[in-house]
């Protein structure tokens, strides 16, 4: 299944998966929403992601299924827009543009 890769990384990952699953779960309503599981379970997904190396990040994960795809990504756009201030991704530029339309809104009614 993962061949080639260092143990601790496959079970770094492996981990990752089981707990994007569980979130998943309780978001979908198949698992009964418990807040507070909900939020230790979305901070140990931040930490796991934050503990893997940038270089592997971006490389996603071959065996995450597709269903969990969207929730590890916005994990990892967080952490991008944490550590740089600004979004990643095809939509990052329309999103910047909207933003700073929107600031300057805000700026020329304060101003008046």
């Amino acid at each position: 299944m993962l061949h080639g890769m260092s143990h601790p990384l496959e079970s770094r990952r492996l981990y990752v998966t089981d707990l994007a699953r569980r979130l998943l779960e309780m978001e979908s309503g198949q698992l009964a929403m418990q807040p507070l599981a909900y939020r230790v379970l979305s901070k140990r997904l931040r930490e796991a992601l934050a503990g893997l190396p940038k270089s592997s990040a971006p490389a996603g994960f071959p065996e995450l299924p597709p269903h969990l795809l969207p929730l590890v990504a916005e994990v990892l756009e967080t952490r991008h827009f944490d550590d740089y201030g600004c979004l990643f991704g095809v939509c990052a530029a329309r999103c910047r543009d909207q933003a700073e339309s929107l600031f300057g809104r805000v700026r020329r009614v304060q101003a008046s």
